[in-house]
């Protein structure tokens, strides 16, 4: 952004995006599953995030179709250039809420955990600042913390996923297959809403190395995504039991903290967890920090506001809308809105109309 090093390769961007799509569903999506289908709410995540992962390709498809261009030319080129200033500016405010609303949770998870009397605007600045700094720097900057933090993330939850398989009551799970197709369908739907940051596939082509590459890569990302959704949210269930995950409001954190490693020194095996979702949250904030300025830069195309500028102005709102809510429990609700709305058109809607319209009037292919 402020530097010419904006060019990343497909395994950086397959860490971004596995990173930006954990972020609040990794430690929400489960208690969200068992709600809507019970004990088999591990299922519902298993359909909604493989329908996510084959999604995938709607993005990619449009994204090497015209891979100098981001959301904001494609809209204005397909649907009218008043529209797709709308279109654009609302993805914009979209990203910010949602990030807004993600470090809030991270602020209330933290809170709770480790910093007991820290102020949560405190923590909402601090993440704030760093995100910004790596942000402003470049998006190659990005991807390569991305690619060094995945390393360092999912070597232990990894682990940490093997002594869960190991201590689980399965019989948690029984019966199986017991509810009806509608909650099957519910939860799957809340599934893919869960995974905001697919929209940012939008906006990246422009900064791929090898774009011809990406539908490959992107689908494998989200493959292993599915893959991992859908053993958390099963292990998850297995090891408390569906009601007593309903009732937890940071279930998967629990499940981490009860595991017992062999010969562990650790007092708290759910640190993992905790690092694992500090790094997931800083990849989401860093990502929206990057690409609302990277929409406002493109509307502008005159560029009378520098990017330093730009990005201030998105750190204030983000940081505005984290600390507005007055508790976890109306944070929750912000966020239910703005999937069923936001994530509804930007997701699923918006791809596959401006695909469709490209379609019809003979886009570009590589």
């Amino acid at each position: 952004m402020f530097s010419e090093n904006d060019k990343i390769s497909i395994r950086q961007l397959q860490a971004l995006l596995i990173l930006d799509l954990f972020g609040t569903a990794v430690v929400t999506l489960p208690r969200q599953a068992a709600q809507i289908a019970g004990n088999d709410g591990w299922l519902a995540v298993f359909i909604g995030s493989a329908i996510m992962a084959i999604f995938t390709i709607v993005f990619t498809t449009l994204g090497q179709r015209h891979t100098d261009k981001t959301v904001v030319e494609l809209s204005q080129m397909l649907l009218t250039r008043p529209i797709g200033i709308l279109v654009s500016l609302g993805l914009a405010i979209k990203i910010m809420i949602g990030a807004g609303l993600e470090l809030r949770i991270f602020c209330e998870m933290i809170g709770q955990s480790m910093l007991f009397r820290t102020p949560i605007f405190i923590t909402a600045l601090a993440m704030l600042l760093i995100s910004g700094y790596v942000s402003a720097i470049g998006y190659e900057c990005r991807a390569r913390t991305g690619e060094i933090l995945f390393v360092f993330v999912f070597v232990p939850f990894l682990i940490l996923m093997i002594l869960a398989i190991f201590a689980a009551d399965y019989s948690n799970l029984r019966p199986m297959f017991s509810h009806d197709t509608s909650a099957y369908l519910y939860g799957a739907w809340d599934t893919i809403l869960s995974f905001q940051g697919l929209e940012f596939l939008l906006l990246a082509f422009p900064y791929l190395q090898q774009p011809k590459k990406a539908k490959k890569g992107m689908l494998q990302a989200g493959i292993a995504i599915a893959f991992f959704m859908t053993l958390i949210t099963l292990l998850t269930i297995a090891v408390f039991g569906e009601y007593s995950v309903v009732n937890k409001l940071f279930p998967v954190l629990q499940m981490m903290d009860s595991l017992q490693m062999p010969g562990s020194f650790l007092d708290r095996q759910d640190i993992f967890m905790l690092w694992f979702w500090v790094a997931s949250i800083f990849a989401s904030v860093s990502a929206a920090l990057f690409f609302v300025t990277v929409i406002f830069e493109r509307i502008q195309k005159n560029k009378k506001i520098p990017a330093r500028k730009w990005i201030i102005f998105v750190m204030i709102v983000v940081f505005v809308v984290a600390v507005l809510p007055q508790d976890v429990a109306q944070t929750y609700d912000y966020i239910k809105l703005l999937k069923q709305y936001g994530g509804v058109f930007y997701v699923l809607i918006l791809p596959v109309v401006l695909l469709l319209l490209d379609s019809i009037k003979g886009g570009k292919r590589l």
